[in-house]
């Protein structure tokens, strides 16, 4: 064991020991050093135990002074370990707490800001108190020691701004009594009511006025407050970070956005990203790296691993941008121009005029040009790339043809994020980039749903690529029937596989069976896959869906065999085997040691808490490939749930990075009934896409630059209106589900609900849904909301493909989940209990049968007034064959228990005709 190794060890021994002397010895060391801060920095603030840094050990063991002593050299409280806790989280005891609330306390009194924003992040609550003889909080702290600005962060994370002390006072009456007449101001900006009086102790009674005494300026402040920024009215979708609300509640928020409570959820909040890389004990004596101070560098997706700004000159072009390509001894420059030549359509759509030349003597470098240059003898790996950006150049080396993709997908975003007018200019960079995860891909079910159309698709392919995903799965579920079975025509598939391949994207097929199809029947649909099989000739691997894999998987006589595959399936020798785990989690772990090398296992997990931990160990300690396969949480919704997606694909990630996983694939599956718009899956898509190729990126980023990077990267929205909108609708949906389950904001637990949301059950047995929890109130909030991203959606300005057809898309979804609701309502309003307060529950669910005749028909107009525009958003970029008579005939079931033994189609028909007569 090396001299720095053994130091590390022995910190934690002292850590375990709580050896408080021995830390301070070692920091005390360290500080003699010029570089002291790097290096402490370094030692505290890495994970180097699987339980993650110092801070986390000390935590989760209790030593009280241990923690003290590293939060006072600088631990960072808010660093996630590998299984995406904090040192927060793991507290053993409530003393473990209380001790990074006193330091959110202090850091409140001494304007630490960033202290501040370190301990919310790591989970410590806003509105804590300091003890319960005094009952501040630290916005109290805040208003009588600390700036303006923390009383601006302490406020826009959810701090309670008008919350009673034990002495009776608000932060206000604190601030008045301090005389600083900015915080004062900045008080009243949030909302603190100045009518309130003090409540107790001496001063009881006394109102903001008399606080104030003599002194005119806070008087004139008090008379003369600045407009209210208010949660509640303030519909901002043009920031990073919105400041709307479903409601304006004074409640705790948490780190995730919700309510401690579980009835407000709130605003994701505006955080600095950190994107934290491991480094050695070698790199800790280096001098520390230039701070990369460019904000737009953070809107890059993914995040690359290595960003240094340069002191030089900018890289300017308006028009014009030569490109000079070549290879290395491996590599065919021809192949290298190829590839640049199918990605020009992305410059190009910048303003540029691009020309695509091979390098050589005579090719013109002395005007700003890119240079791209394949080499694996000069950059050696497999994924990695660098970029040089300098006054006249753009270089860019790269290791193969897959990375070549990555980097110019990194030089497009960088062109797009500093394109201003008629000009780019980018800052000196250097850019050392290459993958977590060797697999990132997308699973799309092609057997069943609202299939995008073959157009759509392979633009989504196209998107994809600018998201440097290299694996595109295709989910097919075979019937009994013979013949193609896919929503896609075979032509079509072989187009699309060369439209991948062309791009540097692997496209899989996954094979499945439906229910009815028992094992001894795969001999008769055997010519029908190997049909479609012969579409994928050059796929290294072959993945199998659930029920397939337990066909398969054979444990006789204690021993796991998969050999039945080859007999079974049309499979190719040279093509790797990948079985579903479900049919693995009830067996003997130690039975995995017999399966073959050349297969690989896939880990579906699809909620926001689920385990994968408790299954990858097995696998990685045993030496199994696997693939993490979390999901977009957007189907049996109707605008998804963005935050069980960042939670779980967050988590998966995590656990694959940290147990060496092959990849990641995020699942969109289908679903029933299939009322999910295709733009509510591009969350979960590009959140994947990010954390696979970086996963040191922390949930605060992705909570507070989720629909920016929507704006930026999928959609390219020039109001920066639309990732919002898809965001909080998201979060709307999934307020109604803790609201109806009387669960807690911050709780994550069985997101998304596998019966689908609340607002969508509407739509399929509204008889059957629990509204007992659910208040007319908290439903109005929500109508609000929807109504409000409504209007936004007339905002919304797509440079993007489809982009007027995407529009209705969430122009119709508002429409649907706005009608869901209205259901909602009417059954609140049927079923409240006269007896709430004394016994039972305050409403029940009286069905649908028992509203009055006339909320029936008002419902029922409304829903044939949507029917046809449904049926026409459908047509405009899904397959119509697959999915749609299935999805319209929920519909048509709402309406016929509304108005008993209609026909919808036929008053539809009517109608149309109707409307056309009036025309005339």
């Amino acid at each position: 064991m090396t001299e720095k190794l053994e130091i590390i060890q022995q910190l934690h021994i002292a850590v375990e020991n709580d050896r408080t002397d021995i830390l301070r010895a070692f920091i005390s060391t360290i500080e003699q050093n010029d570089d002291h801060h790097q290096v402490i920095s370094n030692v505290l603030n890495n994970c180097y135990h699987d339980d993650g840094t110092l801070l986390h050990v000390a935590s989760k063991l209790g030593k009280i002074d241990v923690v003290r002593t590293l939060l006072s050299s600088g631990s960072d409280p808010g660093i996630h370990n590998s299984y995406g806790k904090t040192a927060v989280d793991l507290a053993a005891t409530h003393n473990i707490t209380k001790v990074f609330n006193e330091e959110l306390l202090q850091a409140a009194a001494q304007s630490n800001v960033g202290r501040i924003c370190q301990l919310l992040a790591a989970g410590v609550d806003v509105n804590l108190y300091d003890s319960e003889e005094s009952k501040s909080t630290p916005l109290h702290w805040a208003a009588s020691f600390a700036n303006r600005d923390i009383i601006q962060c302490l406020c826009a994370r959810g701090a309670d701004v008008n919350q009673i002390n034990s002495q009776g006072y608000t932060p206000l009456h604190d601030a008045i009594k301090r005389g600083d007449v900015e915080v004062i101001t900045e008080l009243l900006a949030y909302g603190a009511d100045s009518s309130l009086n003090v409540t107790a102790g001496k001063d009881e009674g006394k109102t903001c006025k008399d606080l104030a005494g003599t002194r005119k300026e806070i008087i004139h402040a008090l008379d003369n407050p600045p407009p209210l920024i208010n949660i509640e009215e303030e519909f901002d979708l043009g920031k990073l970070s919105l400041k709307t609300d479903i409601g304006a509640s004074t409640e705790t928020i948490g780190m995730n956005g919700t309510a401690a409570n579980g009835s407000e959820p709130g605003s994701p909040e505006l955080k600095t990203p950190t994107f934290m890389k491991t480094v050695s004990f070698d790199d800790m004596i280096q001098p520390p790296h230039p701070v990369v101070t460019e904000e737009k560098l953070s809107l890059l997706w993914p995040q690359p691993q290595s960003m240094l700004q340069q002191e030089t000159k900018p890289f300017v072009i308006r028009h014009h941008l030569p490109v000079y390509v070549s290879g290395g001894p491996a590599e065919n420059s021809i192949q290298v121009m190829k590839i640049v030549k199918m990605r020009k359509p992305s410059f190009t759509s910048l303003g540029l005029d691009v020309s695509i030349n091979l390098l050589s003597s005579l090719s013109d470098t002395r005007v700003p040009h890119l240079q791209c240059h394949v080499n694996n003898r000069l950059c050696p790996g497999h994924g990695l790339y660098k970029l040089t950006i300098s006054q006249g150049q753009i270089k860019m080396l790269c290791s193969d043809y897959s990375s070549l993709h990555c980097a110019i997908s990194t030089v497009y975003q960088l062109m797009s994020l500093y394109k201003e007018n008629e000009e780019i200019i980018i800052p000196g960079l250097m850019i050392d980039d290459w993958p977590d995860l060797h697999y990132r891909g997308v699973l799309f079910d092609a057997s069943q749903g609202r299939l995008p159309n073959f157009e759509t698709l392979k633009r989504m392919i196209d998107t994809l690529v600018g998201l440097k995903i290299n694996m595109v799965q295709l989910f097919c579920r075979f019937l009994k029937t013979q013949g193609w079975q896919l929503g896609y025509s075979k032509s079509e598939i072989m187009d699309l596989v060369d439209h991948c391949s062309d791009l540097g994207i692997q496209l899989v097929p996954v094979l499945e069976v439906a229910p009815q199809v028992q094992f001894d029947e795969l001999d008769d649909i055997y010519s029908t896959i190997e049909d479609f099989m012969t579409c994928f000739t050059d796929s290294q691997f072959v993945s199998l869906g659930p029920r397939l894999s337990s066909f398969v998987i054979d444990t006789e006589n204690n021993v796991l065999d998969v050999t039945d595959a080859v007999k079974l399936l049309p499979l190719r020798h040279n093509q790797i085997l990948n079985i579903c785990g479900y049919p693995l989690h009830g067996m003997d772990s130690e039975l995995l040691i017999h399966l073959p090398p050349d297969v690989v296992i896939s880990e579906y997990g699809i909620q926001a808490d689920y385990d994968f931990q408790r299954f990858c160990s097995p696998l990685s300690s045993h030496g199994i490939s696997y693939i993490m396969c979390p999901g977009t949480s957007a189907w049996n919704s109707l605008a998804g749930c963005p935050e069980a997606a960042i939670n779980n694909i967050f988590s998966a990630v995590k656990c694959g990075d940290a147990h060496g996983a092959l990849g990641a694939i995020v699942c969109n599956w289908s679903g029933k009934g299939h009322l999910t718009h295709l733009p509510f899956a591009w969350p979960g898509i590009l959140v994947l896409a990010g954390l696979a190729w970086n996963s040191d990126c922390h949930q605060d980023y992705l909570y507070s630059n989720l629909g920016e990077l929507l704006n930026r990267h999928i959609f390219k929205d020039t109001t920066n209106t639309i990732g919002h909108v898809i965001v909080e609708l998201g979060r709307a949906e999934t307020y109604l589900i803790r609201c109806c389950r009387g669960q807690a904001g911050g709780d994550s637990q069985k997101l998304p609900d596998e019966h689908g949301s609340t607002l969508f059950q509407f739509f399929f047995n509204p008889d059957a849904v629990p509204i007992e929890h659910l208040t007319p109130e908290a439903l109005q909030r929500s109508v609000r909301h929807l109504k409000k991203c409504q209007q936004e959606v007339l905002k919304i300005n797509l440079t993007c493909k489809d982009s007027e057809h995407i529009k209705k898309e969430l122009s119709l979804t508002c429409d649907l989940m706005i009608f869901s609701a209205r259901i909602c309502k009417s059954l609140l309003l049927a079923g409240k209990n006269p007896m709430a307060g004394h016994a039972g529950y305050a409403v029940v669910n009286l069905g649908v049968s028992n509203l009055p005749a006339t909320v029936k028909t008002d419902l029922a107009n409304r829903l044939l007034e949507l029917m046809e525009p449904y049926k026409e958003v459908w047509h405009k970029r899904y397959v119509v064959n697959v999915g749609l008579s299935e999805s319209v005939g929920k519909l048509q079931n709402v309406f016929k228990l509304l108005v008993p033994g209609s026909d919808s189609e036929g008053l539809m028909t009517q109608q149309n005709h109707d409307d056309q007569v009036q025309h005339v």
